[in-house]
């Protein structure tokens, strides 16, 4: 019977945020890689991407391409030759190196009737808030980063979903990831 492969993946640069993945071992590095992109709220229809068990970009198992095809992409997770324990490194976005920690905390055996693979923890969120509905008296958590404002006031400026297309829609956002 096929393994079960729990990894625990985190930004490197932001080890709080964090997702617990499970995914068979018959199964290849592209599924992997699409799982992380989409729990992570990368694109999934751009940049490549690699698995890698060294530094970056040494010891990498191949590049995957957002669609699913690469070098690496048709690599199976139990062809890794990994324990429990063992770490590897995940890099989205070859530009801007977006690096991930990526560790096997267990191999287990599948439960039945489930769906390989998939997201079964992920970290707390710690919500930040919208200033501009703070300086109403609100508590209104933020979903974006107005980009061109925070660079302008050298400063992190969140908004809620409603700030944001009433005073920044033609400004330069980014979705904050929790």
């Amino acid at each position: 019977m096929e393994k079960v492969y729990v990894f625990k993946v985190a930004l490197k640069h932001r080890r709080g945020l964090w997702r617990r993945i499970e995914i068979k071992g018959n199964q290849r590095l592209a599924d992997f890689d699409w799982l992380i992109r989409d729990a992570f709220n990368h694109d999934t229809f751009d940049h490549l991407s690699e698995f890698f068990k060294e530094r970056w970009p040494r010891g990498g198992f191949g590049e995957i391409d957002p669609d699913g095809g690469g070098s690496g992409a048709k690599k199976r997770i139990d062809q890794l030759s990994l324990s429990e324990g063992d770490k590897m490194g995940y890099v989205y976005d070859f530009g801007d190196e977006i690096l991930h920690n990526v560790t096997l905390e267990k191999i287990v055996q599948p439960e039945k009737g489930v769906e390989y693979p998939r997201v079964i923890a992920e970290n707390k969120p710690r919500y930040r808030y919208c200033e501009r509905c703070q300086e109403q008296g609100k508590k209104t958590i933020a979903a974006w980063i107005c980009i061109e404002c925070s660079e302008e006031e050298g400063r992190e400026v969140l908004l809620c979903e409603d700030c944001l297309e009433e005073e920044h829609e033609d400004h330069y956002a980014d979705e904050i990831l929790y």
